[in-house]
């Protein structure tokens, strides 16, 4: 798996690089370029799967969950294409990546919490994972959106770029994650009520309070952006401090648990 990792990590690499070069020239990307993150994502949820099987399916830990969180995220921004939008935000993503599969795979297969492989509780977790990793791209939409309004306010030479992206187009496309992502999310909330014998047990019960907290907060930015046509700056925020929220309830604990009480 060394090899693997090797190839998958260094197309990342490549891919994020090639990206970053091609858009601070306003250059087009080469015709070759797609097959580096697609590559590069099969071979990750290859060492994802094989990581996992190694341990018996037994744990889900802080990094098998960043990872997996990554190549979702990978996922998404290949699926958006070359459209505009989201082209700054693919270095970014393409290096998270890489960060996270090198973590998952030095880790020990045996960390953190038993997972008892159960298929109300996998399709909670899989829904709870899909639902964080839109809403971080949309949180990376929205970090996007404050940066293009700071330098459009501020009259900078950038604005006038080609790699920046129009600023309505962010914003639209953010607000259609920013709603996905919230649906998923409150899915992945019924369904830990439905399947998971006890959400506010020892141990949960800060996660689901959380959780539960920022949803509140994504579902009323929906709800004022679909039915008032409320935008801009406070809504943008609003997303941040609630996605600042989901990763402390989805991570929080966990890392106390994983890295600081297993040193």
């Amino acid at each position: 798996m060394t090899l693997l990792l090797v190839i998958a990590v260094t197309l990342y690499l490549v891919a994020a690089v090639t990206m970053w070069r091609q858009l601070g020239r306003n250059a087009q990307l080469p015709k070759w370029f797609i097959a580096l993150p697609i590559v590069a994502v099969i071979l990750h949820a290859w060492i994802q799967w094989e990581h996992w099987r190694f341990d018996g399916f037994d744990h889900i830990n802080i990094t098998f969950s960043l990872s997996a969180v990554a190549l979702l995220l990978v996922i998404l921004a290949i699926a958006r294409g070359t459209k505009p939008g989201g082209m700054l935000l693919r270095p970014v993503v393409y290096l998270f990546a890489a960060v996270s599969v090198i973590l998952m795979n030095f880790s020990p297969v045996n960390w953190g919490a038993e997972f008892n492989l159960s298929p109300g509780l996998l399709v909670h977790v899989v829904l709870s994972l899909c639902a964080y990793a839109i809403l971080m791209l949309a949180t990376l939409y929205a970090i996007q959106i404050l940066y293009v309004s700071y330098v459009l306010k501020h009259h900078k030479a950038q604005a006038t770029a080609s790699y920046l992206p129009p600023l309505m187009t962010a914003e639209r496309y953010f607000f259609r994650l920013l709603s996905t992502g919230t649906f998923v999310l409150v899915i992945a909330i019924i369904s830990g009520f439905v399947f998971l014998q006890d959400m506010f047990a020892q141990g949960q019960s800060h996660k689901t309070v959380l959780s539960t907290l920022a949803a509140m907060i994504y579902v009323v930015i929906v709800f004022l952006h679909g039915a008032r046509a409320v935008r801009g700056r406070a809504m943008v925020i609003a997303s941040v401090v609630a996605s600042s929220i989901l990763t402390l309830a989805y991570f929080g604990s966990r890392f106390v648990k994983d890295v600081l009480l297993n040193t």
